[in-house]
């Protein structure tokens, strides 16, 4: 009796282990081989950070834009690039430190050719508005006559008569058969408190004399020191 009865129980208990084992690896054997039907996984079933970047393929985290999608970006890109109205212009300026000096201004004159006389004769001139100027010229002289020589004085000056900032003289002699020829080159420096014409001069010494490209400039700066520059 006591045999059978402890046989009895280690079959009952034997039965039980068995039956729960079946259950618990058919369990997990059904979910290995069954499908499951198309979007039942949804919000409800995902946990909370269950889905990680690893586990997702590329174009999943990294979707591609469509060419429609690229079009309508660029069209919304080009919207909002629209320039606006300009502005109303800003104040001006402070005036820069005593001594600075702003843009320069050149004021130019001049002639191709001409002949000389025996008196002063303006043969380039330049009009300026009041102002400091450095003021240049030169011209080139030679004889009229095959091989005669020459002589002849420029001066720069605000007007003829009323006192030069530069004057000189060339001389060439006279070379049988040929044209000989000599350069004039001045320079000055004035204060001009009004608008005034400035030329340039010149007059033959000896011979028969003619001039070629005179020019007169003044450069307008923004002061003048030493002044005023004595002449001969």
């Amino acid at each position: 009796m006591t045999s059978r009865r402890r046989e009895r129980r280690f079959s009952s208990a034997h039965a039980i282990a068995i039956a729960a084992l079946f259950f618990a690896l058919g369990g997990g054997a059904y979910a290995a081989v069954t499908s499951l039907p198309a979007n039942s996984v949804g919000t409800k079933q995902l946990q909370n950070r269950s889905v990680t970047p690893a586990k997702l393929s590329r174009s999943a985290a990294s979707p591609r834009l469509t060419a429609k999608q690229k079009k309508e970006i660029k069209k919304l890109v080009k919207t909002f690039a629209v320039r606006g109205p300009t502005g109303p212009q800003g104040p001006k300026g402070d005036t820069g430190p005593p001594g600075s000096t702003g843009p320069s201004d050149v004021y130019i004159g001049g002639a191709a050719a001409g002949s000389l006389s025996g008196s002063y004769a303006v043969v380039a001139s330049t009009q300026v508005p009041p102002g400091d100027y450095l003021i240049q010229a030169k011209t080139d002289i030679f004889n009229g006559t095959t091989g005669e020589g020459g002589s002849g004085n420029c001066e720069i000056l605000p007007e003829l008569g009323a006192g030069a900032w530069d004057g000189g003289s060339a001389a060439f002699p006279g070379i049988g058969g040929q044209i000989t020829s000599a350069s004039i080159s001045l320079a000055g420096a004035a204060s001009l408190p009004s608008g005034s014409t400035i030329a340039l001069a010149c007059k033959s010494n000896q011979g028969s004399l003619s001039f070629d490209d005179a020019r007169v400039w003044a450069t307008r700066v923004g002061s003048l020191h030493g002044l005023p520059v004595p002449i001969d």
